[in-house]
């Protein structure tokens, strides 16, 4: 909290900063149905600009799903630190789920067992010979 006031910010600036990222983040979650990944602050001389796509899909008669993407750019409020962006994302972040955490996890750690098995099996081979 010092540090925040060394800084000229109070908490409550930094918990309405926290308060919009979590509902910005909650629209673009459901907008994006989980691939947030291109989140971007913008800013230019008209203000600044958060900007997303957003993703629809279409049935088609024989079952599958086409997907699609339009862009997004939300006003934001001109005194909108630059560290915004990550905030947003931060708050995207926890909304993943642990399956997909986890998930993520036991496929970083298979490709490393692989690897480490391969290398074994090169150095077993190589002193066969």
């Amino acid at each position: 909290m010092a540090i925040l006031l060394l800084l000229g910010v109070s908490p409550q600036d930094t918990s309405y900063w926290w308060e919009l990222a979590k509902r910005l983040a909650n629209r673009i979650y459901k907008d994006s149905h989980g691939d947030y990944l291109d989140v971007k602050l913008y800013s230019d001389s008209t203000g600044k600009y958060l900007l997303y796509q957003r993703r629809w899909y279409v049935v088609l008669p024989s079952g599958y799903k086409v997907w699609y993407r339009s862009p997004v750019a939300i006003k934001l409020p001109d005194n909108t630190p630059d560290y915004f962006e990550g905030m947003v994302l931060k708050e995207l972040d926890s909304k993943r789920g642990w399956k997909d955490r986890l998930g993520e996890t036991f496929a970083a750690g298979l490709g490393c067992g692989m690897a480490a098995i391969g290398a074994l099996f090169a150095i077993v081979v190589s002193l066969q010979r």
